[in-house]
């Protein structure tokens, strides 16, 4: 195991190749090995590791000190710097036991807690920041994509916690946004010209079920949007307040439907048109931040990928659309799926393990497994500035 040093946020293709000897966590950390790292292409420097793996450099240590280190860290930027570098970090042999450890850890980054607004799926709280990360069944993966990239309000960091590992299966596909980007603007730089030109437009439905459901791996209007509606509320008042909170997101628009005698609120749709691509404010590099790819292969999965979109239910589960309509073409779609899976981690968990990531600059995903599994997540953003 090598010690890992740190310095100043540096960038340029020696320095940030000998990430591992520049930024010191005094100490606390040491790289260790971890088998399901891979090495990032171009446009990162050789040998770029990814997901950069560390572990306390005593077994010994006390949650107490861990906190210290890590706030030691957040607060001179170093971690940050690791993240510009690897844009993923997996701490392994922490010894944390609960999820309020976890949000401990989480929250000596000295990070700000990222607020859901709208989120489309369903989340248990169990500490301080920190909830389920999805409670889709285990035979389900979930496929690639940013934080929150189907909204203009997304997170900047997000911590993936092992509550209790897998017996098989379960792993975290990361793959690199700015690295996805680079190689479909290499093979198909059209899609690139258009998808930047129109963005990309997505909807998600909202169904009016009890505010206390819980059958549902996905959210209702009210568990959504209505986290100011009272009992007492008339259906008008109801709406304004739901209304109100979408209008929190300023690409939104929105259209009730299903309004009847026994849904008077009715359901919900909400639209986005939102950039494809983004730039890292570190780095400067463009990434493919979206949840296009997810949305495509949803699509396959559902057998609703052709007009009328319809999945096996009936239900409108359409794919990848640019921000004017029309459909992205099959074939870039199934490129990105192509570099994502030649490119991609597959983070293999046990339990007490962190998973950081950048979500500017890294997608994820979820594999199906059997066993106990339970991951979960807390999300970050950047620290306001007064």
């Amino acid at each position: 195991m090598a010690s890992v040093t740190l310095t100043t946020p540096v960038l340029s293709v020696h320095q940030a190749g000998e990430a591992e000897k520049l930024l010191a966590f005094s100490t606390t950390f040491e790289r260790v090995d971890y088998g399901p790292s891979v090495t990032l292409p171009s446009p990162y420097p050789v040998d770029t590791t990814f997901p950069l793996a560390l572990a306390p450099s005593s077994q010994n240590i006390s949650i107490n000190d861990l906190i210290e280190s890590v706030k030691h860290l957040g607060r001179t930027g170093r971690i940050s710097n690791l993240l510009t570098q690897h844009g993923a970090i997996y701490f392994s042999n922490l010894g944390l036991s609960t999820a309020e450890e976890f949000s401990q850890f989480a929250s000596a980054f000295g990070w700000t807690p990222h607020e859901d607004i709208g989120n489309p799926v369903r989340r248990t709280i169990h500490a301080f920041n920190v909830a389920t990360a999805n409670e889709g069944p285990n035979t389900e993966p979930v496929y690639p994509h940013n934080e929150f990239g189907l909204s203009p309000h997304y997170p900047a960091y997000v911590l993936f916690y092992c509550f209790s590992e897998p017996e098989t299966g379960g792993e975290t596909p990361i793959n690199n946004s700015v690295v996805l980007y680079d190689e479909l603007k290499k093979q198909f730089p059209e899609f690139i010209e258009e998808v930047e030109k129109k963005g990309v437009k997505y909807q998600l439905f909202y169904p009016n079920t009890p505010q206390e459901d819980t059958t549902s791996a996905g959210t209702s209007v009210l568990q959504s949007y209505g986290k100011n509606v009272l009992d007492t509320d008339t259906v008008e008042e109801t709406r304004q307040k739901v209304e109100t909170e979408i209008a929190r997101l300023p690409t939104a628009t929105w259209r009730w439907e299903n309004q009847s005698e026994k849904n008077p609120l009715g359901d919900l749709r909400v639209f986005q048109i939102l950039p494809a691509t983004r730039r890292h404010e570190q780095t400067g590099r463009a990434a493919f931040f979206n949840n296009v790819i997810s949305r495509y292969l949803n699509a396959i999965k559902a057998g609703s990928l052709e007009p009328p979109y319809l999945n096996k239910k009936g239900k409108l589960q359409p794919p990848a659309f640019y921000g004017d309509g029309s459909v992205i073409p099959h074939q870039y779609m199934d490129l990105a799926v192509k570099i994502v899976a030649d490119t991609r981690s597959l983070v293999s968990w046990k339990r007490g393990d962190v998973l950081l990531i950048d979500n500017h600059a890294v997608q994820h995903a979820r594999e199906p497994w059997t066993g106990p599994r339970k991951l979960l997540a807390s999300l970050w953003d950047e620290p306001t500035t007064s």
